[in-house]
């Protein structure tokens, strides 16, 4: 009640200052009107978070803050700013903002990479700017202990992952661990070894968080990473906790619900410990996807110390982020002086989406600007942003973009960020890294020089290929009338028609087993053989499958001499009785 009460004080508000004499009183300009409007938003909402914690001790209700945490007020920045050694913030085109920390995810759930790859991609990301990368490992990290029999069967050795690290240290690019430790837990939970420890049983994602046991394996997670990061330099670590879409299911948090308070409390409770336990045993600044706690009232935020353990990464991969990430999202975590960004740049196009379409992440970068011009004066630092390139939408999904595939597409989009302004079309320093004219549009390339190029030729000519034939098969008379399921069955068909139809299906064919051959050798280079088998088995196999059956169908047809005696069409199919004469 009161909250409405507040709402209609504030609208009041604005209709006297419209209605106000303007011999008199002038009325303010649209700009400073939205300002004192935004103002008084924020008063209001202060006052009914105010209003809330007042309630909560009256009814003895107050949620607890992890133990051991001290309050410790925020010091105001002072004096001359400046991140790694550069002044900030740093401006472009007189007042767009362009982050100091460019850093590339690499994510390797999904189509992770032979060891001898990391180096040519390091110099790469050095060609394009990009300060550090956000390293992804899930499964790929070779834990030991309780873990062990969880990891992948092509997981790195700790030799690998001190190989890779250090090329990413001689390339001068920081490296951030992120590791999963809320949500997006599957290649653990999946396992009936810890089936047990599933937020809700019927699905493995969530941990049974509040139990300690899953506690245990988390704070292990951590510090079998963080263990060899530190060898390296480790200035911040993520700990994920995004998507957790099942909460208050397992018996241990829902007895820690009523402790806290509710769902968003004990959301809140495990964030804020786990951020906790990281910064004081690693020494880190913990970053936090913002998703989970981007909504609570700022009293929660206050009574768990999360504006003291951790720093939100706010994160959208929409062509308009004015939709999806509303510049609400960023005044509502005005508590946290630092933040930071988070873009995509492949493997958020849809989670089937395995071929160029550079627009959508060039547009999501063209909207990032206009975010962050907006956002960074709100806080005393924009950390930075993460450019993230998703291999699967999670653990069990579909592989999406490979990365090679996208490589110019990240190009693009660094180049979009640094002139902090939309490049219409033209991409000259991606042409130059690229070595050949960066195609921005649909379609493709052929020529550049860029790690992987041969995976990205062989891929969009794939996808052009199959949308040559899908164009023919969905609307061609004869190959839909003559090479029909009830042909191929039966061997009944026109000898004239498919003569002539069996060339188009050889047309098609013929190419895309090529590119099966061609693509094979090249993946290989980069990838292990699960991934090129899964790759060709989920894009390819269909496409060569039906035009090799619809070819032996053909070859059958054209050497019968006789046909079957109508009526001969059974369905359901019989078996032996009904097949061919």
């Amino acid at each position: 009640m009161l909250y409405f009460t507040l709402m209609l004080f504030t609208l009041s508000l604005v209709a006297t200052q419209l209605t106000a004499d303007s011999g008199n009183q002038p009325i303010n300009p649209p700009n400073e009107m939205r300002f004192n409007l935004h103002n008084q938003l924020h008063i209001n909402r202060q006052k009914l978070a105010e209003f809330n914690r007042e309630e909560r001790l009256r009814t003895n209700d107050e949620p607890r803050g992890p133990q051991g945490m001290r309050d410790v007020a925020l010091q105001p920045a002072s004096g001359p700013k400046s991140i790694d050694g550069q002044t900030y913030p740093k401006l472009v085109n007189g007042d767009k903002f362009v982050p100091i920390r460019k850093m590339v995810h690499l994510d390797l759930k999904g189509g992770a990479y032979k060891v001898n790859f990391f180096n040519d991609l390091f110099a790469f990301f050095n060609n394009l700017g990009l300060t550090g990368i956000l390293l992804e490992w899930e499964d790929m990290f070779p834990y030991t202990g309780k873990l062990a029999s969880a990891i992948n069967g092509n997981a790195y050795s700790i030799q690998d992952v001190e190989t890779i690290l250090q090329a990413a240290k001689d390339h001068r690019l920081e490296v951030i661990p992120l590791v999963q430790t809320f949500g997006h837990l599957e290649w653990i939970l999946k396992l009936d070894e810890f089936k047990h420890l599933r937020e809700n049983q019927r699905y493995p994602q969530v941990i049974c968080f509040a139990a300690q046991e899953s506690f245990d394996l988390i704070k292990d997670m951590v510090d079998q990473v963080a263990a060899v990061h530190k060898k390296f330099g480790m200035q911040f670590f993520h700990m994920g906790a995004d998507e957790a879409f099942q909460v208050g299911f397992c018996n241990a948090t829902i007895k820690q619900m009523g402790v806290e308070g509710g769902k968003e409390r004990v959301m809140l409770w495990h964030i804020s410990r786990t951020a906790e336990y990281i910064k004081s045993n690693h020494g880190v600044t913990v970053l936090a996807w913002h998703d989970m706690f981007g909504h609570v009232m700022e009293s929660d935020l206050t009574t768990y110390r999360m504006t003291e353990v951790l720093e939100p990464v706010l994160w959208s991969y929409a062509e308009d982020l004015e939709q999806y990430l509303p510049y609400s999202s960023w005044l509502s975590l005005k508590p946290f002086r630092r933040v930071w960004g988070s873009s995509a740049f492949k493997g958020a196009d849809g989670p089937m989406r395995y071929h160029s379409n550079p627009m959508h992440y060039i547009r999501n970068h063209e909207s990032w600007i206009t975010q962050m011009t907006r956002a960074y004066k709100e806080f005393d630092y924009f950390q930075g942003l993460f450019i993230t390139g998703w291999s699967r939408y999670d653990h069990l999904a579909v592989l999406a973009e490979l990365l090679p595939v996208n490589l110019p597409t990240l190009a693009m989009c660094v180049e979009t960020i640094d002139a902090g302004r939309p490049l219409r079309g033209q991409y000259p320093r991606s042409t130059e890294v690229l070595r050949c004219n960066a195609k921005f549009d649909l379609g493709y390339n052929y020529g550049c020089q860029f790690p992987g190029r041969k995976i990205y030729e062989l891929v969009n000519e794939m996808y052009a290929q199959q949308q040559a034939f899908r164009k023919y098969s969905d609307g061609d008379f004869e190959y839909n009338g003559w090479l029909s399921k009830t042909a191929e069955k039966y061997s009944f068909s026109s000898p004239m028609y498919v003569e002539k139809i069996v060339q188009f299906v050889d047309y098609h064919l013929n190419p895309l087993e090529r590119i099966e051959r061609e693509l094979r050798t090249e993946l290989n280079k980069i990838y292990f053989e699960e991934t090129v088998d899964e790759f060709i088995y989920t894009y390819l196999s269909d496409d060569l499958e039906l035009l090799r059956k619809k070819k032996a169908a053909a070859q059958v047809i054209m050497e019968k001499q006789t046909y079957h005696k109508r009526p001969f069409v059974k369905y359901p199919y019989q078996g032996a009785a009904e097949s061919n004469p």
